[in-house]
């Protein structure tokens, strides 16, 4: 069930927002996009997202710092969040692992990969195997 689904984009590059937003909204995902950390933030706290896409590489808060904030915030701590990087060293996977992301997508990706692993995560909140 896509059309209830409410998905957070979080990049710095215009053109990876604009991509991503494009795939999953031709999947009948209700998106959203923003820039940075600080606004990813604000947006969380603000109204409800099943999912975000959150972007490793962004200046003045990584993707990592937004993470933790918002593992650290009660009402944040249990929101799916998949990050996205040009990062692709096992290292990276698992620091996005420990901080409590439920997967970890390496750009540049591709678009069956990408709506494939949002799927993913909607279906393991589902109950249903992947």
């Amino acid at each position: 069930m896509t059309e209830h689904r409410k998905i957070l984009v979080v990049d710095d590059q215009v053109e990876i927002r604009e991509l991503a937003e494009t795939i999953l909204a031709s999947e009948g995902y209700d998106l959203k996009t923003v820039s940075s950390g600080e606004d990813a933030l604000e947006a969380v706290l603000g109204e409800p997202f099943d999912l975000v896409l959150l972007d490793i590489n962004m200046p003045r808060m990584s993707g990592w710092e937004t993470l933790r904030l918002m593992r650290a915030d009660d009402g944040l701590s249990g929101l799916n969040v998949v990050m996205f990087s040009i990062k692709g060293e096992i290292r990276d996977k698992s620091q996005g692992m420990q901080l409590g992301a439920v997967d970890y997508i390496t750009k540049p990706f591709k678009v069956d990969e990408l709506v494939g692993r949002v799927r993913d995560v909607f279906r393991s909140l589902e109950g249903v195997a992947p």
